[in-house]
Parts: structure tokens; sequence; C-alpha cells
């Protein structure tokens, strides 16, 4: 049963599905469906006197709301009054204060859901009795702009079933296949056996009617079709022909039936043989105050059936549907039994999007490194362990930078100073060289960002015996060159295939220099290189800065 007072705190100017008290000075009016509880005023006295000396004042809804609202005499002084907007489609409402002169300007969109208002105070939206499975918010079209999803500033829900007690609820399609089968083992009996569909609204279960009659290949009988005449999609459904063996009709307001018959018709055999009726009850509050799990008929009596079929969302459906938008505020429109209007608030309070956190918030994206590459078993593909390599280096990676930029924000210190970016480290005898088998790649030691090499364990490449530094400017370190460890290396080859120790232990290891240290890419040594002497070193500085021509030969090569 709808609670909602029928203003939203947005746009105050309209009213929806309430028409009395304070709504009376409303300057729009919207109707969602046509349910008793979600129309109350629309009729009344002074609702009527208003629309009589008024030329501005609309009643906005739905094509098929409005023709079941006309169906009846009590509502007939609507007909000039009312607006039918299309399904799904934006419309332009502008108001216009008949005293004031003062202009107001929404853009309304009827949805399957209810109406979603867009204006000057936010996007809003409204709904009525609905149901949505898990993920059927995506498939909305007015929810969306483009491929995002629609910054929506308040909903104002229903929440009949926001409660644990009803975390999940049968889906129509399960319902109507249980209702099918029960329908076929009794119909088809004999011609006497009946079914009474006891449906609490007259409008509401045309998806079982039409669905029932496709299956059967029958019509349901109704008490009248005047509410179905422009709907023939339905209307080719029901009947008002009591020999059908489906009833949906209901007992007359005021008017006693016959105890010995229980279709409210009055219906009978045309032979006078008593006819064998079973009524089925479609229902979700019964069921969702049962306190043991049951199926989605149950048998209530003799020949009474209850079947679980709801026209509003569960409690995860809803809380799938919330996810889904993240609104700003959610205000329930209905109070489910046994709950009082500040428990459902607060359960709905943890749906709200939360303002405080919506703002950017910068994060660094770390270090472009990567990990050294584990070592690959014997006998796979190189192109294989490269693309494996690669991805591993790659995830890695992100997990480190994350770790790094946590730590670096966590534990502030002083800067370090410029020196230690520099600060060279010498190995020790105890400590592997260059030459060591598991010893870190050149490239993981110096911190450079160049990609490793991955080589197979077939291919036994010789260690790089040079490095040199791209774009450094003229200094000793980097002038020098270093000693040719081809030997060195295999020796190392040598006594790991045969077990033995590494020539580290053996060799005595030169101080790395800077250029060796920084450098990114190794080349191979040049023949007949040497180590220059401080006195050469010294000469060739002198004529760099002094801009002389520098030409070195030995023998017959010229540097």
């Amino acid at each position: 049963m709808s609670s909602f007072a029928g203003r939203m705190k947005e746009y105050p100017n309209m009213s929806l599905d309430r028409f009395d008290r304070e709504n009376l000075h409303a300057r729009a009016y919207f109707l969602s469906h046509c349910h008793k509880d979600h129309m109350k005023g629309l009729k009344g006295p002074l609702l009527k006197r208003k629309l009589k000396f008024s030329l501005t004042v609309k009643l906005y809804c739905s094509f098929v709301t409005k023709e079941l609202l006309l169906s009846n005499p009590k509502y007939a002084f609507w007909e000039d009054h009312i607006v039918a907007l299309e399904l799904e489609s934006p419309t332009l409402i502008t108001l216009i204060d008949e005293a004031s002169g003062e202009v107001r300007h929404w853009v309304i969109i009827t949805t399957h859901i209810g109406f979603l208002v867009e204006g000057a105070q936010g996007t809003v939206l409204y709904t009525g009795d609905f149901r949505l499975a898990k993920g059927d918010a995506s498939r909305i079209e007015p929810l969306h702009s483009g491929s995002r999803v629609k910054d929506i500033k308040s909903v104002y829900l229903d929440s009949t079933f926001y409660d644990p007690r009803f975390y999940q609820i049968p889906s129509r399609e399960t319902c109507l296949h249980a209702i099918q089968g029960l329908v076929q083992d009794w119909v088809s009996r004999s011609v006497y056996h009946t079914v009474w569909l006891n449906c609490k609204a007259a409008y509401g279960y045309e998806y079982l009617f039409t669905n029932l009659g496709d299956e059967f290949h029958t019509q349901i009988h109704v008490n009248s079709l005047d509410m179905f005449k422009k709907m023939p999609e339905i209307l080719s459904h029901v009947t008002t022909d009591r020999a059908s063996q489906i009833h949906a009709c209901r007992h007359p307001k005021g008017e006693e039936f016959v105890a010995a018959c229980r279709l409210p018709c009055g219906s009978s055999s045309s032979d006078g043989t008593p006819l064998n009726i079973i009524s089925i009850k479609p229902s979700t509050m019964w069921f969702g105050e049962r306190t043991q799990r049951t199926k989605v008929i149950v048998r209530t009596g003799a020949s009474s059936y209850r079947a679980c079929f709801s026209f509003h969302s569960s409690y995860s459906e809803i809380k799938d549907f919330l996810s889904y938008l993240q609104p700003v505020n959610i205000y329930p429109s209905v109070v489910p039994i046994g709950r009082t209007h500040a428990d459902v608030s607060q359960l709905l309070k943890s749906m709200c999007r939360d303002v405080s956190s919506s703002a950017v918030v910068y994060r660094p994206l770390g270090a472009l490194k990567r990990t050294r590459p584990e070592q690959q078993t014997h006998g796979e593909d190189l192109e294989e362990e490269e693309r494996g390599g690669e991805e591993r280096d790659l995830e890695e990676e992100e997990r480190g930078g994350e770790e790094r930029d946590e730590g670096s924000v966590s534990n502030s210190g002083p800067p370090p100073r410029w020196e230690e970016f520099f600060t060279t480290e010498i190995l020790t005898d105890s400590q592997p060289n260059s030459c060591s088998h598991t010893s870190p790649s050149h490239s993981t030691l110096t911190g450079s960002q160049t990609p490793e090499l991955f080589v197979d364990d077939f291919v036994k490449l010789p260690s790089p015996s040079i490095s040199l530094s791209a774009g450094r400017g003229p200094s000793q370190a980097d002038g020098m060159l270093i000693q040719s460890e081809d030997r060195c290396q295999g020796d190392a080859l040598t006594n790991l295939d045969a077990g033995g120790e590494e020539c580290g232990s053996h060799t005595h290891q030169s101080e790395p220099t800077e250029s060796q240290l920084s450098s990114d890419f190794d080349i191979p040594s040049t023949p007949d290189s040497h180590r220059p002497g401080p006195d050469e070193l010294s000469d060739l500085y002198r004529r760099l800065a002094a801009g002389e021509e520098v030409v070195t030969r030995t023998g017959s090569q010229s540097l």
C-alpha cells in the first residue's frame, strides 16, 4: 500500500499518484497506473471543482493508463485534462502560473517503472509499482545518456518488499509455469473442471491472461471488456462468455452470491452437472510471512491454492537496481508490513551515493619498471617463453608499483640527497659477481627501464664486457674501458655445468664504474682495445677542452 504523500522535494509544483490534501494546489498531476492506492483523491469533489476553473491543469500518464481510467464513468470529467505521454519519449512540459505568470520547464520521460523528471533541480526518478529482474536496469534507455548512467539525484522508490524477509521472490516466469502446470492438470480431467483466478484487482494481471490464453487456446472470462476495448493485444484473450473453463471474474460489490456456486459470475454447466472448481490466488505477502521455505504454489484448502506472484521487486532486486543507479537520495514510498518508515529509511541509507567520496582523487601511476624474468625450464620454446615472461612481468610490476606508491605515501621522510643516486656499490669477494648464474641482470642492478631480453637455456651467451653510457659528458669514469671477461664467463659456464663453484670466487672483480652502472645497453668489446693510462687520459681531456681534433692511431687503425 503506497504511503507516498505525492510531492517531491525537488519539484513541489507537481503531484504524483496522490490527489488530495496539499496536492490540490499542484500545477501538474501524474498517474503511474490505475491501482486504488495510487489514485487517492483523483475523483474527489475538490479536485473536480478545480478543473472547472482552470485551463492549464493537466493529468499526465501513459496511453494504457488513460484508456483504463476513462473506461470508468466516475473519471469521465478528466477526459479534457488528460495528456497521454509516449513511452520512453522525452516530453517538454511548460507550466505557467496563472497568478504570477512564472514559467517552469521540465522534461518528463514515461518508463515502464515510473516517471523520470529532468529540470533545474536535477534528475529525479519516481517509481510506481515495478518489478525488475537483476540486470534489467541496464536495458532501460531513459536511464542512460549515451553509454553512461545518468546522474540521478533522488529516487522515490516502491519499497513494498524492501525487507530481508522478501530477499528472493520467484520471477513471473517461474510463477507462470507453475500456474500453467496446475491449470493443465485440472482442466484436462473433464469439461466440468474449472479454474478461478482470484485476482484482487481488475488491472495488472494481463500477463497471466495472455499467457494462459495462448497456452490452452482459450479466452479468460472477465466481468467487462470496457477497459480492454482499446488494447487489442489483451482484448483477444478475454471474453464475457461464462462457458470458459478459466475465469477471472470478480464478485460485484453489494451483491451476495449463491453459496453453492463458488464462481463470482454464478456460472454453471449447461446440463446441470456440478462444476469442480479450484481457486488460485496470486499473492506475495502471504509467502513472505511464512517461517519456512515453500514452493511457488501452496495448497491452502481442499480446493484453494496460493501462487507466489508479485508486482513488486524483491529485496535483492531492489538492491541490484539501486547499486546500478547510485542515487544521492532514496525516499521510500511504501513501508513494508511490520516495519516503520525509519526502519526502511535506515536500510536504504546504505544504498545512497556518498557525495563526499565522489571527488576525483589523484593517484600516481608508479614506476614503469619490469622485474627480472624467472628462469625457464629446458625444452621450452623461445617464443612462448618471451610471451609468458612479459605477462608475468607486467602483473608483478603493477603489484610492485602499487606497493611502492602506498609505502611512499605512508612513510614520509626527508628527500634523498643527490649523491645517493650515484653512489656505486663495491662487490667484495664474498659477494657474487657479474659472472654468477643467480645474480640479477645488469639493468635490474642499475634500475634501468630497458626491458630485459629473454634467453633460452640452450643458448649460452657470453656476458658483455664493455658498458658505455649514452648522452653523458666527458669524465674519467666514462673514458675507462673494462677488460674482457670472456675467460671468466667460459670458466663460469664450465663450473656450473660440472656442479662446481662459480668463477666469481676465484677471479678478482674490478670495481664497477659509473658508466658500467648507468648504461642501458651493453655492446661487445672492441678488438685490440686496452685500458688507457692516466697520462693518455690527461692529454686526451686537455685536447678535448681546447677544441682540438683528437686522432689516435694504432698501427693502421684510426679512431
